[in-house]
């Protein structure tokens, strides 16, 4: 003899299950076709994924810094929090903006972003830069904005405005 005592699925149950699903499945996708795991390497390669770093990424490769220093040494804070901190704050930033909003020309340097740069250039640097400035001096034209290594080096690493 059958049991029919089972129940059928509500349809707002039902409707839940297929939406998860296909946040997951959309989301698994879209990592895969990003190349999602080339990002936890230090490759300044994985930067590279999205076209709108294709002339950043060249400029990087001409320069002299490709052969001292990766995307991530300039541009991800030292320590092992902070460095997955930034990376996840960035990825999630970044995927959102290319998902819902006009696909940019190019990225534009957060005021954290470039305050990370900075002390990169100096931490890398700091043999040099500790007898020629102090990195908090205050520019004499601009009183609102402190010197920055790139105030004068600004075709260093990338020819971009930072």
């Amino acid at each position: 003899m059958e049991n029919n005592n089972k129940k059928p699925i509500p349809i707002l149950t039902l409707a839940v299950i297929v939406a998860i699903g296909f946040v997951i499945g959309a989301g698994s996708f879209t990592f895969w076709y990003a190349k999602g795991f080339s990002y936890f390497s230090n490759a300044s390669e994985a930067c590279n994924n999205c076209h709108v770093m294709n002339e950043v990424y060249n400029d990087w490769s001409l320069g002299n810094h490709k052969n001292y220093a990766t995307c991530n040494d300039c541009h991800i804070p030292e320590g092992f929090v902070a460095k997955w901190l930034t990376k996840a704050e960035s990825g999630v930033g970044h995927a959102y903006a290319f998902t819902f909003k006009d696909i940019p020309s190019n990225l534009n340097a957060t005021p954290k972003s470039k305050n990370i740069v900075r002390n990169n250039c100096i931490r890398c640097h700091s043999s040099i830069v500790s007898n020629v400035v102090n990195p908090t001096t205050k520019v004499v034209h601009n009183y609102d904005k402190s010197l920055s290594c790139v105030s004068c080096h600004k075709n260093i690493g990338h020819i971009r405005n930072f």
